[in-house]
């Protein structure tokens, strides 16, 4: 199971006005954006869904790059540290694709700009209106910041435990007020390697997903379709580093929860060519990762741009299945 979107809760206003958006958005729009965007800490990706002959196809596709400085992705403190040039990239991204008229839109954010986390959940009720409070209190030692000052959304995970994403209000508010500035309402904010994860292959045993990006790495051990653990290291994207932090994930496995090796492996490499993430992984490993490849749903190739499109693309289908 993978946390909901990050988002503010209730406006305020009255049920009657809530009950209007809802028939709005059911009769107009559809259930899920066919639309996404993920952040990444170099570019921009954007992938636009069409429907065909009651079928999903794929409408467009593209990728912007970022300029150095425009963004930082961290946990801590604002990500976008030039907003004009951030705007323009994200704009010219929506054009690409065709993504001229204002509307609903999935937005993905890169694994520093969020934590994930596995809590317990003893004592936690699904629906609970005390469960919110009592998870960010279990999270305010494991935070660098004041878990009051940010948004939370969780899921039931493994055994007796909850699968938490939480991002830091000012930082997610960034991002959003970019796409709001442009016409677009993200009303689902996502971490990279949750999106990914729905385009790997689930099944019995324990399954790896790396998410290999400029300037970060994260690993994402999953047992019997459910994430058991989350590691995202920031400033680990060599294929040297990568490699260590492969195979002290590896031994974590081992030596605390039980396993004995992983069955499968998946890997999103959008900062260096799929072949040599292969072959840095592989010998730690024990196997070849494949390459994630939300396209296969579509019928689709995978192109030269793809695994700079994978996390959009995941987001997109995902929603809109």
């Amino acid at each position: 199971m993978r946390p909901g979107p990050l988002h503010s809760g209730a406006d305020g206003r009255g049920s009657l006005t809530r009950a209007g958006r809802w028939l709005s958005r059911t009769l107009l729009e559809p259930e899920y954006p066919l639309l996404a965007v993920e952040v990444r800490p170099a570019a921009v990706a954007a992938v636009r869904l069409a429907r065909e002959g009651g079928r999903l196809a794929l409408g467009a596709a593209g990728v912007v790059d970022l300029d150095p400085g425009t963004i930082d992705a961290t946990l801590t403190r604002p990500n976008i540290l030039d907003r004009d040039a951030f705007l323009t990239a994200v704009r010219s991204a929506l054009e690409r694709v065709g993504a001229l008229e204002p509307g609903p839109v999935s937005l993905v954010l890169p694994d520093p700009a969020l934590r994930l986390a596995l809590v317990s959940s003893e004592g936690l009720r699904r629906r609970s209106g005390e469960a919110n409070e009592m998870i960010r209190f279990r999270l305010h030692k494991a935070l660098p910041f004041d878990v009051r000052a940010a948004r939370l959304a969780w899921e039931p995970g493994p055994g007796d435990q909850v699968l938490v994403a939480v991002a830091l209000d000012e930082v997610v508010d960034q991002y959003e007020g970019v796409m709001r500035e442009l016409g677009f309402h993200p009303g689902l904010v996502e971490a990279a390697s949750l999106a990914l994860l729905s385009a790997s292959a689930e099944g019995p045993g324990d399954r790896l997903l790396v998410n290999w990006d400029d300037g970060y790495v994260s690993f994402v051990l999953v047992r019997d379709g459910r994430p058991i653990l989350v590691r995202t290291l920031a400033g680990e994207s060599e294929p040297a580093s990568v490699a260590r932090q492969a195979t002290s994930t590896l031994q974590f496995l081992r030596d605390r929860l039980g396993g004995s090796g992983i069955v499968d492996a998946a890997v999103r490499s959008a900062s260096c060519p799929v072949e040599v993430a292969q072959e840095a992984l592989a010998p730690v490993l024990g196997l070849v990762p494949r390459p994630i490849e939300p396209w296969a749903a579509l019928g689709e190739a995978s192109g030269p741009i793809a695994q700079g499109l994978a996390g959009a693309a995941a987001c997109a289908l995902r929603r809109a299945a």
